[in-house]
């Protein structure tokens, strides 16, 4: 199996984030082609510091569109990692001890949309991934939203793999 294996599918989630990536890295690469040859022949202070705004400006917009894209559920044979976008948990196998669905949360609140939630020994995890609905209320927007099908497919997937990779299921857990 590849390192890290995406459990849920591609959806319009990743590809409105990989748009982004796109335009940031086409801005990027404009920025070093005109700014180039200046810094070549020197430049003064206020340029400098135009060039250098420019740069971490573009170095924070390729860095929070690829942590969008990549938000998300991925499996691997050390377990399950939870991408979202200021952090990623590992959970391994060991410990993950199964999975529900519960209402996804904004800190204490619930709202109206359902997320997976992975049982661990120390507690539940909420992953990032979350079924689509047409209630009103609170939403959550940081990461996947899936059908109804894909969302059970990939509760399906996640069980599958934890069946798989319990001691002697056929995946080496290190």
């Amino acid at each position: 199996m590849r390192r890290w294996q995406r459990v849920h599918p591609w959806g319009l989630w990743q590809a409105f984030f990989g748009a982004f990536v796109l335009v940031g890295a086409t801005a990027a690469a404009v920025l070093v082609v005109a700014v180039g040859p200046a810094v070549a022949r020197g430049v003064d202070g206020a340029t400098g510091a135009g060039i250098v705004v420019a740069v971490a400006f573009m170095t924070v917009w390729l860095t929070v569109a690829i942590r969008l894209r990549l938000v998300g559920i991925y499996r691997g044979d050390r377990g399950l990692l939870l991408r979202h976008v200021r952090r990623s948990r590992l959970l391994p196998w060991s410990e993950v001890m199964g999975f529900e669905v519960r209402a996804a949360r904004i800190g204490s609140r619930a709202t109206v949309r359902d997320a997976i939630w992975v049982r661990t020994r120390d507690g539940a995890h909420e992953a990032p991934v979350q079924r689509r609905s047409r209630l009103r209320g609170w939403r959550k927007n940081t990461g996947p939203v899936l059908s109804a099908a894909d969302f059970e497919l990939t509760l399906a997937g996640l069980r599958e793999a934890h069946a798989s990779a319990q001691p002697g299921g056929g995946v080496v857990v290190r």
